[in-house]
């Protein structure tokens, strides 16, 4: 990138064509522009051209395409940019964490540590529903709940199923509309459950990693979630399939597709992201090729099953769906504690970065207790924050990347992370541009 700075300072980036892209492509450079949204193939020696221009020693009439280069590359407005929150509180997200328990032990879980019999108490999740759903905190909208882990969200049905029951009364009192996930191993289920699931319309996330020898390796329970999800499909809710790719896993994305489209055909998606856990590799280099087959295994899993009516998702390609100046805004995420933190990652006290991450606390009279000052703090952990990402043509699409993922990871592991999330979004313009072709 260090050869196109001028662009980049204007907010273009020159991104160079593989050789296996150049068919594709129709040329050797991309000109990306994110804050307008265009993407067009050039040859190295028009990206020279454009710099020049932009530095003002050429005119733009000498430019090849001069009268549509330019306006689209500098359209900036054209595409939203989700900026952070200035106060916290803002947003119409909020993740609940019901509980520290859990009955599986996943060989690669990032909250194992902090396991204990920890759970929210309906008093508190009630207070923080309350302040969640007020039209005085913010108009009435379409609000976002995650129920997740934490623990084992089932684990605490009593809990959640009075808290759905009660956010649905305020979002009607309110005039609220309340998209609900939950995401579950899928280990618990009954008649009472399904019921409730659907009364509240809720979409049911299940943590499996599909192909029997992987799950039983690295979570059990193999053929009681197996059931769980039939028996989930029978009564028409149809989950969507959370898999976790870990190196066991990584060359087996088309086959665990095909797992599900032939035991699950209503099934119209499963999410893969990578695992978050440098114990599983022993150094950068081997870090560095998990990731470049995970992009390689991805994209032709996803290609493979585009027109069997089988969805692929991923975390980072969705955070990709806008533009944003930090990876999350700074979320409200109730802890079983009755905490906020920033992140659903880290939401036991028993993780060393608790108390930097807990911003917050819920009260039962009204507004939570919020810290304006440690707010400001994370938050400033974005985009702009990291020299790093001045000159990367993937600053708008992470913000910066995950904090937690930072925390987790060495600077030269995390390096290894960026280098991921540019592969992605490389692979994702080379798409829109084949798109363009047919």
């Amino acid at each position: 990138m260090s050869d196109y700075l001028t662009l980049s300072e204007a907010g273009v980036y020159a991104v160079p064509v593989r050789e296996e892209d150049l068919a594709t492509a129709g040329g050797g450079m991309l000109l990306f522009s994110p804050l307008s949204g265009y993407v067009a193939v050039v040859e190295r020696g028009d990206v020279r051209m454009l710099q020049e221009v932009i530095a003002g020693r050429m005119s733009a009439a000498t430019l090849p395409g001069a009268a549509q280069l330019p306006e689209g590359l500098f359209a900036f407005g054209r595409e939203e940019v989700l900026h952070h929150y200035k106060v916290p509180g803002q947003g119409d997200t909020l993740s609940i964490l019901p509980n520290q328990k859990c009955n599986f032990s996943c060989s690669y879980c990032y909250s194992a540590k902090g396991r204990s019999d920890s759970e929210l108490s309906p008093e508190a999740l009630r207070a923080m529903l309350r302040y969640f759903i007020d039209p005085a905190r913010i108009e009435p909208c379409e609000l976002n709940i995650l129920i997740a882990g934490g623990g084992e969200p089932m684990l605490s049905w009593p809990l959640i199923s009075g808290g759905l029951d009660y956010a649905a009364t305020l979002a009607a009192e309110h005039g609220f509309k309340l998209y609900i996930r939950i995401i579950t191993n899928g280990s618990i289920l009954n008649e009472e459950i399904i019921r409730t699931l659907l009364r509240h319309r809720i979409r049911v996330c299940v943590s499996f990693e599909i192909l029997e020898e992987l799950q039983q390796m690295q979570r059990g329970a193999y053929q009681r979630v197996h059931q769980h999800i039939r028996s989930l499909i029978g009564r028409g809710i149809i989950p969507e399939i959370f898999a976790t790719i870990t190196p066991a896993g990584v060359e087996r994305m088309e086959e665990m597709l095909e797992a599900v489209h032939q035991s699950f055909p209503e099934v119209k998606k499963v999410n893969f992201d990578p695992v978050m856990d440098k114990r599983l590799f022993a150094g950068t280099e081997d870090l560095s090729a998990f990731y470049s087959s995970f992009t390689r295994n991805y994209f032709e899993a996803m290609e493979a099953f585009r027109d069997k009516g089988l969805e692929t998702g991923n975390s980072i390609l969705e955070k990709f769906s806008r533009l944003r100046d930090r990876f999350c805004p700074g979320y409200l995420c109730l802890t079983a504690e009755g905490t906020l933190s920033l992140c659903h990652k880290v939401s036991s006290p028993s993780d060393p970065a608790y108390d930097r991450y807990c911003y917050g606390s819920v009260t039962l009279s009204g507004k939570p207790d919020m810290d304006q000052a440690k707010f400001d703090r994370l938050l400033q952990y974005n985009a702009a924050h990291f020299s790093e990402c001045n000159d990367c043509f993937a600053r708008w699409h992470c913000g910066g990347g995950c904090m937690a993922c930072r925390d987790h990871f060495s600077e030269e592991q995390f390096r290894e992370v960026c280098n991921f999330h540019r592969e992605m979004l490389y692979n994702l313009l080379i798409r829109k541009l084949k798109n363009q072709h047919l």
